[in-house]
């Protein structure tokens, strides 16, 4: 027995030995695993430095091999170098400066769509429809949009030197434009579509969006609002804390909002509404569709689950990771995914990424596609899927431009250019429409410069043209918001948020019944 005793010791010793070398082992295997690798690509790097005909700049090749290691990760996390990291950061905060101008690509430079009013461009002269030659002595022929704003950006007060060509001067125009604070909100344009029904645009989330959404909520109660249109769509999201704020806002007491699971599921945090928050009385329908991503259906989410409101428009994008962004030498940044997120019924709505990401990055935008996920149910019963973005309450079609009106109007830009000729030539009224006049008008121009429009062509986009001239016309003359207005008048996503509303209303009376009834309810999965 005692013989017996000790064998039995001696084979609980060498256990224990295995169990500490162990880890001790695999830690060392590891280590040397990452070394050797770490060698491997240091001299794959040399031989690309002394070998190829063309070698790339060092940061060069460190940038795109970061790049490279976290793409196979998921599609989400990502390095930023100083200039990215230093746009990520001003898009946070909510400004930046520069000269306070909406830009876009032109062919024969960067267009001038709309001084924003007060600004240092405003302030200065600079009108909407101006072609911006040169910056600081840089020719911007063929220069994107982004390559423009890293050189209108810059350090407050400092001076962009612009030449700019306007229609009907000769000689190009010089000015000397000191950089100034530009506020970049989030709440991209808050009005009263009708006498009881506010609208709302989000088109990021920052870290004022939150406040700028209050404000704007609180303005529209003053104007008569009484139901209310969130618009979410292109929305790419943006800062998590945004989001819940907003939630906090619509949702009632003691309500789960969005919970988080790290690495293998565990870790899991969840946060609520608190329990002193009383639930806003407006009913409220939400536009989403496939540029919907992130924060965006964080909010979206939330306010489907628990049955506050309804969801118009196409399935959004489908992100359901969250990315923690670190600094990396104070200057450039990693956004790396370090959790999953969860609505308040427990779905995730990431869409799968393994099948390589052409697919992930062109979704397809079927409106009749059939949820693939699995099913959940929300506060009163209502089923919702997980697993491919937010569905819709009611799916509309992604109504998409013909080849031809593509062309026109990106191509040749013809609407915008026009639209500059026709206010300086004949003025353009607040809220006007192009009538048979301005149509003819725009027609001989076309024709006058060079641009294939045949009377077929011209009947089957007659509605078509002349909305997006009317668009056009309103935002050169008094800004896009201006321009957007007109577009919400014929926008069918907009119009079937509005027919739905008094549904969005029954529902809202519905979950009050449900929260005097048992005010802690929160989804849960069938």
């Amino acid at each position: 027995m005692a013989r017996y005793i000790k064998r039995n010791w001696m084979w609980m010793v060498m256990l224990a030995t295995v169990a500490v070398a162990g880890p001790l082992l695999a830690r060392a295997n590891g280590e040397g695993a990452r070394q050797r690798s770490l060698d491997t690509l240091t001299e794959v790097m040399d031989l690309v430095q002394k070998q190829t005909p063309e070698p790339p700049a060092p940061r060069q090749l460190t940038h795109a091999t970061i790049q490279g290691m976290l793409h196979t990760l998921d599609p989400h996390s990502n390095y930023m170098d100083e200039s990215e990291f230093r746009l990520l950061r001003e898009e946070q905060k909510g400004s930046f400066f520069g000269i306070g101008a909406i830009i876009q690509q032109h062919d024969q430079g960067i267009a001038i769509i709309s001084p924003m009013k007060g600004g240092p461009a405003d302030r200065l002269g600079v009108r909407s429809g101006d072609i911006i030659k040169e910056i600081d002595g840089a020719s911007t022929e063929g220069m994107s949009s982004n390559a423009a704003l890293q050189k209108l950006r810059g350090e407050k007060g400092a001076l962009v030197e612009l030449a700019i060509q306007r229609g009907g001067v000769a000689e190009l125009l010089r000015f000397s434009i000191p950089r100034a604070e530009v506020p970049t909100n989030s709440v991209y344009y808050s009005f009263m579509l009708n006498p009881t029904t506010g609208f709302i645009l989000i088109k990021d989330f920052g870290e004022t969006t939150s406040e700028e959404f209050e404000k704007a909520v609180a303005t529209l109660k003053k104007q008569g609002m009484k139901q209310l249109l969130l618009d979410l769509r292109g929305n790419g999201g943006g800062v998590l804390d945004a989001a819940i704020g907003i939630c906090r806002q619509l949702l009632g007491p003691d309500q789960l909002i969005v919970s988080q699971k790290g690495r293998d599921g565990r870790e899991e945090n969840q946060t609520r509404t608190s329990k002193g928050t009383q639930l806003d009385s407006f009913p409220l329908v939400i536009l989403i569709n496939r540029g919907s991503a992130s924060a965006s259906e964080i909010v979206t989410g939330a306010v489907q689950d628990h049955d506050r409101g309804l969801v118009v428009g196409q399935t959004s994008w489908g992100k359901g990771l969250v990315q923690s962004v670190l600094t990396i030498n104070r200057s450039r940044g990693l956004a790396l995914t370090t959790a999953r997120y969860y609505t308040p019924s427990g779905r995730s709505i990431q869409r799968d990424y393994t099948h390589g990401l052409d697919d992930y990055y062109n979704p397809e935008d079927d409106k009749d596609a059939k949820p693939l996920g699995p099913a959940f149910k929300t506060d009163l019963g209502r089923m919702v899927y997980g697993g491919g973005g937010i569905n819709p309450d009611y799916a509309l079609p992604t109504l998409r431009l013909n080849e031809f009106m593509v062309n026109l109007r990106f191509r040749f830009q013809a609407f915008f250019r026009f639209a500059v000729q026709e206010k300086e030539r004949f003025g353009v009224k607040s809220g006007q429409h192009a009538d048979e006049v301005v149509m003819a008008r725009f027609r001989a121009w076309a024709l006058d410069q060079k641009l294939t429009l045949s009377d077929k062509d011209w009947a089957d986009n007659l509605n078509t043209i002349q909305e997006q001239l009317s668009i056009e016309m309103q935002n050169v003359a008094f800004g896009i918001e201006a321009g957007f207005k007109i577009q919400c008048e014929k926008d069918p996503v907009l119009l079937k948020a509005l027919e739905v509303m008094p549904e969005a209303e029954a529902l809202l009376h519905k979950k009050q019944l449900l929260q005097r009834a048992a005010p802690t309810t929160v989804a849960t999965a069938p």
